[in-house]
Parts: C-alpha cells; sequence; structure tokens
C-alpha cells in the first residue's frame, strides 16, 4: 500500500508501529519507499521511537521492542516510558547546579526531568529543547536563551543555525542523553547535524553530564559526538551490568549509579 506524502509524522510514526506489530522488524528502505519520504526522515521517525521506548535501532532498520505492551503506548507524550530510574539519574543530575550557573539542556527527556527536581537558584539556560522551553520561560529566576534552526520533531530545532548559536556561549554544565553509548566507542547519533551541535556544546563548557540509563548502553549510531571521558560524569542506574561498569572506568570514565 502506499501512502500519502502529506501523511503527518505522527501518523507515519504510528504506521510504522503497525508495522513493527506485524513484523517484528522494519528497515530504512522499505518505509522510505512505502511512505514517499526521504531516508533521512524515517531515520529521524526511528530515533524518535527509540527514545520513546518503541524500538530498537539497528544498522538499516529498526527492531520491536516490547511486542506485548506497544499498542497501549501513546504517541502524544514522549515521556510516557519514564522509568523510576531515569528520574532518579534526573534527580541526581539536579544537585550538580549552582547559582548563577550557566547551563545546557539538550532535547533528551531525561534532561527535561532535571527541571523537576532543580533547586530555584537564578540561572542561564540555553538549549534547542521546545519541552525545555515550555517549562521554563515564565519562571522569573531562570534566563532562557533558545537556540534557533529548523524544528525536528525530535524535540525542537537541529541545524547548523542551531550548532553556530550554541558554539556561542561558554556553559558552567552541560546536560546531554543519548541513545547510543559504548563506553570504548563514545556516544553517537543518528545525524551529522545532532552530533555536530553536541560537539559544540561540549568543547564549550567546564563540566558534562551523560544521562543514560542501563537500556542504552552498548549500542552504537552513524556520527560519535563524544568519548567516555568527555565527561565529568556518566550517570546511570543501578541496573547496569557490571561488564559495562567496568569498561566506563578502563576509558576514563567516571560513572555515578543513581
Amino acid at each position: 500500500m502506499e501512502c500519502r506524502k502529506e501523511l503527518s509524522g505522527v501518523k507515519r510514526r504510528e504506521q510504522i508501529i503497525d508495522n513493527l506489530r506485524e513484523h517484528g522488524e522494519v528497515t530504512v528502505k522499505i518505509l522510505s519507499n512505502q511512505f514517499g519520504v526521504s531516508e533521512m526522515t524515517i531515520r529521524r521517525d526511528l530515533h524518535l521511537l527509540e527514545e520513546q521506548g518503541y524500538a530498537t535501532i539497528h544498522y538499516g532498520g529498526a527492531a520491536l521492542l516490547d511486542r506485548q505492551n506497544i499498542g497501549c503506548q501513546s504517541f502524544s507524550l514522549r515521556k510516557g516510558k519514564e522509568s523510576e530510574n531515569k528520574r532518579r539519574i534526573a534527580k541526581k543530575a539536579a544537585s550538580f547546579i549552582r547559582e548563577g550557573d550557566v547551563l545546557f539542556m539538550d532535547t533528551s527527556t531525561t534532561v527535561l526531568e532535571i527541571l523537576t527536581y532543580m533547586p530555584a537558584f537564578r540561572v542561564k539556560i540555553i538549549t534547542n529543547s521546545m519541552p525545555v522551553m515550555e517549562s521554563v520561560y515564565r519562571d522569573e529566576n531562570i534566563d532562557l536563551y533558545m537556540a534557533p534552526g529548523l524544528y525536528r520533531s525530535v524535540g525542537g530545532p537541529l541545524d547548523y543555525a542551531t550548532a553556530e548559536y550554541l558554539s556561542r556561549f561558554h556553559y558552567n554544565k552541560a546536560f546531554f542523553g543519548s541513545t547510543s553509548y559504548e563506553p570504548d566507542f563514545g556516544t553517537s547519533a543518528a545525524e551529522e547535524i545532532e552530533a555536530a551541535v553536541k560537539k559544540c556544546v561540549i568543547e564549550n563548557s567546564d563540566e558534562n553530564y551523560l544521562l543514560i540509563d542501563h537500556s542504552k548502553m552498548g549500542k552504537r549510531n552513524f556520527v560519535k559526538w563524544g568519548d567516555t571521558d568527555n565527561y565529568t560524569a556518566i550517570l546511570s542506574d543501578e541496573e547496569l551490568d557490571i561488564d559495562w561498569r567496568t569498561k566506563i572506568a578502563r576509558n576514563g570514565g567516571k560513572l555515578i549509579l543513581c
């Protein structure tokens, strides 16, 4: 069946979920042909579905993450799959923030959760995350700087204008999430521009924190954007396997279990 090109992103991803339920896995090439959109658009869809907990990305496509519960989940909330592990990670990350800090917050749902636990300090927040912006723009304690660029369904602007803007600032602390992290390889992203945006911030920040639960461990994506020893601390959960803990330490990482 051929779908109309004007099919919305939400409807398209709903049909990708249907394909996953029926076949167990999908490929970028077949989905691109089916929906009449570019392979890059499909990769962004799969990246978002992985962040929402619906699928796990592999080279050339994705596989169903949870065949039993997939039909009960909603596309309207990226936060729908947040676990207690993620909340504990976010709470620990918030404890590092100090009065007067200049902070970067990326589009990760775990990073967004930091705002729930952040003390009422006077800070500056620089971000490309629309959910972060919507959460803090009325807060008189927070000076908000929103990066420009083409809006993406992953949660905010993401193009070379975004990278150029974010490269102007000096950050005291930067908070990142990632769907792909392998201690020997580092953190990686599905697109070059996503990697470029994050590298701009890492290079200008005094302290960098990676917030990643155990389910994201051991994955490599298309473009590398950070090494294990780039991070002041890697925050994960107690379910992290002992082998991953050892590999993080071997690669110069400081691991904090939450």
